[in-house]
């Protein structure tokens, strides 16, 4: 089987295709593309750019709150690339998740919120860090561990240590299996050292439902997944939106698009599917597996 972590080429694979079926095989390409954006209520210093995917603080160093257009799911990467800092500031971008509806999101005065942190935060439902030149894997495994009982919900001590990225180079998220040289900044990719308040530095989030009910919170910097950051996030009780300071030296930053990027392999099953026409895929001569795979139910 083709590898799923190649980015499609789509110029071979049109080749010799007639123009109605180039436009069939876009359609048929694009109706599966989720793009990720910003939500439309945010901070008066936030200016939204590129279909909302970039988000830039036009002045100042706060008022620059802003979520993420729809609730994540469990597993599901929301990334961001730093594009600009601006010097003069202190403190860098805040990053987290908050059960606070975007399009309510007031503090009791009435006013949006100025800072993610502390205003945000202090309203409850809201769990956000900010986001360092060094620590950022804030959570202490042992204070866990060392509560941990056989009797109590509590995650296992084996569950404690276990990072969602995980080691291998294709990473699974709930919207498909990803390359992990995606999540890594060029510059990290190329072996070059990059800090993670540096332009062209990538930090994601992530949460992880655990065995009690609850789940943990995850930063990925630069590919690297910084561990649990917290573990008592009650998802169940509603969504969960990406919140996004834009504070301090951080000035600019973007979403980078991890679900709907089409593979080598999504191209080729594209194609086959569009040039059966008349055809049931059960009637191909080929093993069981490529027909599940052909219709999705692998």
């Amino acid at each position: 089987m083709l590898s799923m972590v190649e980015p499609m080429d789509q110029s071979d694979l049109m080749d010799g295709m007639d123009t109605e079926d180039v436009r069939e095989l876009q359609l048929l390409t694009e109706s599966r593309r989720v793009s990720t954006r910003f939500h439309p209520q945010h901070g008066e210093n936030i200016i939204l750019l590129e279909d909302n995917t970039v988000a830039y603080r036009k002045a100042s160093f706060a008022n620059a709150v802003t979520f993420s257009e729809k609730p994540l799911l469990p597993g599901e990467i929301f990334l961001l690339e730093i594009e600009k800092n601006e010097r003069g500031w202190s403190g860098y971008m805040r990053l987290g998740l908050t059960q606070r509806d975007p399009k309510c999101a007031v503090t009791q005065d009435g006013n949006f919120p100025q800072y993610a942190l502390p205003d945000l935060a202090n309203m409850g439902q809201s769990w956000i860090y900010g986001i360092t030149k060094t620590q950022n894997n804030v959570y202490r495994f042992d204070s866990l561990e060392n509560n941990v009982s056989e009797d109590d919900d509590t995650p296992l001590k084996s569950e404690c240590t276990k990072l969602f990225v995980g080691s291998s180079q294709c990473v699974k998220t709930s919207r498909g299996t990803i390359p992990r040289s995606w999540l890594r900044s060029s510059s990290s990719n190329k072996g070059e050292e990059i800090l993670p308040t540096d332009v062209g530095s990538r930090i994601g989030v992530v949460y992880v439902p655990l065995r009690n009910g609850n789940a943990e919170m995850h930063f990925v910097i630069n590919g690297e997944d910084q561990g649990p950051c917290t573990r008592d996030i009650p998802y169940k009780e509603g969504p969960l939106h990406a919140v996004v300071d834009v504070y301090g030296t951080t000035k600019q930053v973007r979403i980078v698009q991890l679900q709907g990027v089409a593979s080598l392999q999504s191209a080729c099953r594209d194609a086959i599917l569009l040039h059966l026409r008349n055809h049931s895929v059960a009637e191909l001569p080929l093993p069981k597996s490529l027909k599940d795979f052909l219709l999705f139910n692998s």
